[in-house]
């Protein structure tokens, strides 16, 4: 095929200063995919822990990130209550350690980052002085009677760090009924957060008002000392006196040498100071390793509460809303003024006008200060008070995060890679895998997480985290109890290089070109603002890309289609089902339309905001009538859409559950890039349809670098590709679209009726138990009990966090509470963040709690669920494994005829197989799959042939594109069984080893020996097989399959390296490695650490612990010949006791030589 050249960018910066561009060589797809770039490399945070650094483990980090494919280390400093060490934050000692970093970082050719400030909550530290720290506006009042001269010092309103500086000073009457604005605190950002929030429309009495018209300004009459001299009018009068002071939040978690006010995130001149104090240091060391190794600073996801002043904050509101807020400030008082609508409008101009602060001074400025550096900036914009796409399209580098511990609801992906998708940019970063540590954790169990990430958007890997080393006792210094455990002293380190190779690979492609989405989906004017997510759409096979306000007036139209400014089209504009709309964002929608864009969604008839108030509504009514009462837009669904304009779905699979197939989409001028993968731990089988016609489909292996090109295939009249595909085991792959098809009479069609193997349960499969019903999604916990304990007499009043119920339902995930309650007969909802106090009185009614649920809910989770309920169906489930039925389908007949109150259920199990437990949810109509993995045959075409490869024997029948129908005979020999008699040698403690042999193959926990038995590490298995002539002929293939592995495995035959392989199955193909007679197989077996630190709480404790966590850093660590302790390991973190089950390890098999049958068909 011809070579089509696609361009890979080495370095993309949008915005960067153009000194610190490179050339951008060009390289073909097939030479990117077999040798990735750096670009497409992961990365890794790497966190030095409490000042305990030192330069043989800066060499030895670095060196071992070189050896296994990590190309950039993203430096933090923090402290987490570990011991401290010599070495302080920004000290010339720690200055010169990070400039010998960046000058090992150079010869290695790899690439340096630098989180901004010690800690990861944002930017902060000693340096930031109080007036250059984040403010917040507090005030005091007093009531005055009328008809005096008032001549008193105000009392000043609550004010940290001694630092209080006067807003202003006003008087207006006091309101006759006095109502206050509820949920003052996120209406003007001083405590909580809400997305999207728009203002209330309950009506306000006027006797509960301030007329504008009333209010006074005192500030002039108020000395610096605070005393005012007023005639007071007659009346009774509100004195309100408001100024801002700091939050008092600081950076954390840093170490106390490291340790200040956050920075005012809105203030210019504040960020400067603090670029001064904080990071200009590291630049003028580091010199011109600034700029070159070091290119990129980092601003993590923000979590330092929020703000809402900032010197000169009027004044900016003013040039940005269009008024003077100086009437309205009461409202931040909780006083209404002019009406409620007024006043909410206000509130809403108020919050807008933070965010946009926010973006420019802080971020944009941040990433201005990069740029002069020649360093590019990298951001996680979300959790704040502001709009999530405006902070993020400031970055270079626009990041996210996911977590691998429990359910990954992937909140932060869509939005951060919409905006890289709208900005041109291929890079997505994730901060990834975070999770709870334990060394019990390695490439196969984020695999899957991994994949999920990547159909997400995500294009770069950032793993968190790599703990700095100083030292070489292992498993060495952990995060807390918290992260992935990565780094070289892990077990597998070594064996990881297998692994990150697949994600090289796999980043190059999902890098590539531009991504596919069919709808643009707006988020709306408010700030805060977060994603909008619609994963139904997903399912159903549609991607799409979310935009802000302040990028819609970037896009233009192009033959019907809506096209960003770097060319990505989509079909249609999604408007959010809202009544409000600024008249600046309806003028660019209208423009839109005119130019022949679609757009759908709801019709807005007012403005949120103030500004030219009421003259905006007056346009949006008209504008909205002229648009949507002539059907130029159209209040429907974008289902509704899709099908109304007959756009197929851009992926979608028959035979199967859609939620086991994940997918997205990238297009080159060339190619159409498809990413599929299988997230269940079962091989799966189904067709799957592409919207891609008369093209060429092949399969691009990341796992394995092999490109074939399919022989199966069929082109549909709807402009679709119909391929038939097989994915084992959480298996993933490329569907790679290119060049007219050669062949018009291609197999469209393939049955095959094999002699396949009678099925095998799971590998030391035990059910544990199964239930059948309806449960919470992942994520969730029901606390309808508990809350029923705090009912007191028709009231309810407690906190709810993660102590209230103990738990912890999605770690690293902000969580929200959703309870369902009836007071008399009216049922009423309430929705509430963690942290929040929920407060009911019922008065004298009755107070029911009807459900309560706590944890993150996904997108499509809506209302508050109730009515779990599930039965238990464990002895149905061993029933049918005791009748060799491995392969169940799941109905309500699991239940026996029990009463079931929902509709739709599922059957929810946990069972254990090599020691490993595993739980499943499969919804009613699926199969529960306990079969063992057996290889699969394969169609596929080879120098223009097409060739049929199979295990088994049979029949292949096949239909080709002109109706022509064939079948094709194989005799397949039997496997080559190699379970029995290896030899097996470990490497024991102080060089010695021991050598068994096996007959038969168990865990290494299972030995009597307790040296093997808390075995952690390598070891070597050895054995002989024999190959006859037919087994080595041209028409035969062979396939090593290892069976079950306790973790990873490194295959070698005749002493040459074959591959490693890290996820089952661990199957690999032999023959360029075997011959005819005796062959030498040796498998190098890695497994965790946790058996040796189990083994080890078994021997006295030779440093001292608070805890579960290291209190004193024990002498010995710098020599640790001197170590008097029979113990092996040195961990920062127990995770484990010495009656801790052991765990599966070793070579489980069964092993077997598989034979392949290969033959050429027309």
């Amino acid at each position: 095929m011809k070579n089509l050249a696609i361009l890979v960018i080495l370095f993309l910066c949008i915005g960067c200063n153009s000194s610190s561009k490179k050339e951008e060589p060009t390289i073909t797809l097939e030479e990117g995919f077999k040798n990735p770039p750096n670009e497409a490399k992961a990365r890794t945070w790497w966190h030095w822990i409490s000042g305990n650094v030192s330069k043989s483990g800066i060499t030895k980090d670095l060196e071992a990130m070189k050896s296994v494919g990590i190309q950039e280390a993203q430096l933090f400093n923090v402290h987490l209550g570990f011991p401290k060490g010599p070495v302080k934050y920004l000290s010339e000692e720690w200055l010169d350690l990070f400039k010998f970093s960046a000058e090992e970082a150079k010869r290695l050719d790899l690439e340096l980052a630098f989180h901004n400030s010690a800690g990861w909550s944002s930017s902060g530290g000693p340096w930031v002085t109080e007036e250059n720290a984040m403010q917040t506006v507090v005030f005091s009042e007093v009531e005055v009677n009328g008809n005096q001269n008032y001549k008193v010092q105000l009392p000043q309103p609550k004010t940290k760090f001694k630092y209080y500086k006067d807003i202003a000073v006003l008087a207006f009457p006091k309101p006759k009924t006095p109502q206050k604005i509820d949920g003052l605190d996120y209406k003007i950002l001083s405590e909580r957060v809400r997305n999207h929030l728009l203002p209330d429309t309950k009506h306000i009495p006027k006797t509960s008002t301030i007329q504008k018209e009333t209010i006074i300004n005192l500030t002039d009459k108020v000395s610096k000392d605070g005393f005012l001299d007023w005639d007071v009018p007659k009346g009774e009068w509100i004195v309100l006196r408001l100024g801002h002071t700091p939050i008092g939040t600081t950076n954390r978690p840093a170490p106390p040498e490291a340790k200040g006010l956050e920075v005012d995130k809105m203030s210019k001149t504040a960020l400067d100071a603090y670029w001064k104090g904080g990071v200009q240091p590291i630049i003028d060391k580091l010199g011109d390793l600034i700029g070159t190794t070091v290119n990129n600073c980092l601003i993590d996801s923000y979590e330092v509460e929020t703000t809402n002043w900032t010197v000169g904050f009027d004044t900016k509101f003013e040039n940005l809303r269009g008024y003077d807020l100086t009437s309205y400030l009461p409202t931040l008082a909780g006083y209404y003024v002019e009406s409620g609508e007024i006043s909410e409008r206000f509130l809403w101009d108020f919050r807008r006008t933070i965010g946009d602060l926010i973006a420019e001074n802080y971020y944009a400025h941040f990433a201005e200060l990069c740029h002069k550096n020649g360093m590019k900036f990298s951001v996680e914009p979300y959790w704040g008070p502001f709009d999530n796409m405006q902070v993020g399209a400031t970055g270079d580098i626009v990041m996210c995060e996911f977590w691998s511990g429990g359910y990954p609801f992937f909140d932060s992906p869509k939005f951060v890679s919409s905006i890289a998708h709208l900005n041109g940019s291929a890079i997505v970063g994730a901060e990834s895998f975070t999770g709870i540590g334990g060394w019990d954790k390695h490439p196969a169990t984020i695999k899957t997480i991994g994949d999920k990430a990547w159909a997400e958007g995500i294009t770069r890997f950032i793993f968190h985290s790599y703990v700095h080393q100083p030292w070489d006792v292992a498993p060495g210094l952990a995060l807390s109890y918290h992260g992935f455990d990565f780094n070289r002293l892990n077990t597998w380190w070594t064996q990881s290089k297998s692994h990150l190779d697949y994600i090289a690979k796999s980043q190059f492609l999902l890098q590539q070109g531009s991504n596919v989405a069919d709808v643009l989906f707006f988020t709306g004017d408010s700030s805060p603002n977060t994603a909008f997510l619609l994963p139904e759409l997903k399912k159903s096979g549609y991607d799409y890309d979310l935009i802000d306000a302040n990028s819609l007036s970037q896009l233009s139209v192009k033959n019907g289609k809506i096209v960003t400014k770097f060319g990505v089209a989509y079909e249609v504009l999604l408007l959010p089902k809202s009544d409000w709309i600024t008249a600046k964002t309806l003028k660019t929608i209208k423009a839109l339309v005119d130019k022949g864009a679609k757009v759908i969604g709801a019709k807005p008839n007012q403005s949120p905001s103030l500004t030219n108030y009421p003259e905006n509504d007056v346009y949006i009514k008209k504008t909205a009538n002229t648009l949507w009462d002539a059907n130029r837009i159209e209040d429907i669904s974008v289902e509704e859409f899709l099908v109304k304009n007959k756009i197929s779905p851009d992926f979608s699979i028959d035979d199967s559950n859609k939620d086991d197939i994940s997918f997205i989409h990238r297009k080159t001028a060339d190619a159409a890039i498809y990413f599929v993968a299988n997230s269940k731990k079962e091989k799966i089988t189904f067709s799957a349809n592409f919207r891609v016609a008369n093209k060429q489909p092949e399969l691009w292996n990341s796992q394995t670098g092999e490109i074939i090109k399919l022989a199966v295939w069929k082109t549909n009249k709807d402009g679709t590709t119909t391929i038939p595909m097989t994915l084992d085991s959480e298996q993933s792959v490329f569907v790679v679209f290119r060049g007219q098809s050669e062949n018009k009479n291609q197999i469209v069609k393939a049955t095959e009726q094999l002699d396949k193997p009678k099925a095998r349960p799971l590998s030391n499969l035990k059910i544990i138990k199964a239930e059948y019903g309806n449960f919470l999604q992942e994520g969730l916990v029901d606390v309808t009990d508990k809350v029923v304990k705090e009912v007191n007499n028709g009231k309810l009043k407690f906190q709810m966090t993660r102590a209230f119920c103990d738990c912890d339902p999605a770690m690293g995930y902000v969580k929200e509470f959703r309870m369902a309650y009836q007071i008399g007969d009216e049922v009423k909802r309430i929705h509430a963040e963690e942290r929040e106090f929920i407060t009911i009185d019922a008065g004298n009614k009755a107070l029911k709690i009807i459900s309560a649920v706590f944890g993150k809910f996904k997108a499509e989770t809506t209302g508050v669920p109730k009515n779990f309920q599930a039965y238990d169906v464990t002895e149905m489930i061993q029933k049918q494994v005791n009748f060799e039925v491995y392969n169940i389908k799941i109905s309500d007949n699991l239940v026996e005829g029990k009463l079931l109150k929902n509709k739709n259920n599922f059957l929810k199990i946990s069972f254990e197989t090599d020691g490993n437990t595993r739980t499943e949810i499969i919804s009613e109509g699926e199969f529960l799959n306990l079969n063992t993995s057996i290889p699969a045959s394969e169609i596929y075409k080879k120098d223009d042939k097409t060739i049929w490869k199979t295990p088994f024997s049979g029949v292949l029948n096949y239909t080709t594109a002109n109706g022509a129908s064939k079948s094709v005979n194989l005799n397949v020999p039997k496997p080559i069984e190699l379970s029995k008699d290896w030899e097996v040698t470990f490497s024991l403690q102080n060089g010695a080893s021991k050598t068994k042999k096996y007959s038969t193959l168990k865990s290494w926990s299972e030995a009597e020996e307790e040296a093997i038995q808390h075995f952690s590490g390598t070891t070597l298995y050895e054995k002989t097989f024999n190959l006859t002539k037919a087994d080595v002929s041209e028409d035969t293939s062979l396939e090593l399959d290892l069976g079950s592995v306790a973790i990873i495995a490194e295959v070698i035959v005749n002493d040459k390296n074959v591959v490693t392989l890290w996820k089952a199955p661990f199957r690999v193909a032999i023959d360029d490695y075997v011959k005819e007679g005796q062959n030498k197989l040796q498998i190098k077996i890695t497994n965790l650490w946790v058996n040796r630190l189990i083994g080890d709480e078994k021997l006295p404790l030779d440093y001292k612990r608070r805890g579960l966590k290291i209190k004193t850093l024990p002498n010995w660590l710098n020599n640790p010949d001197t170590r008097s302790s029979k113990r092996q390991t040195f961990a920062t973190w127990k995770h484990w006791e010495k009656d801790s089950e052991l765990k599966t390890s070793g070579l489980l098999g069964p092993v077997k030589i598989y034979i392949y049958k290969t033959v050429k068909i027309d």
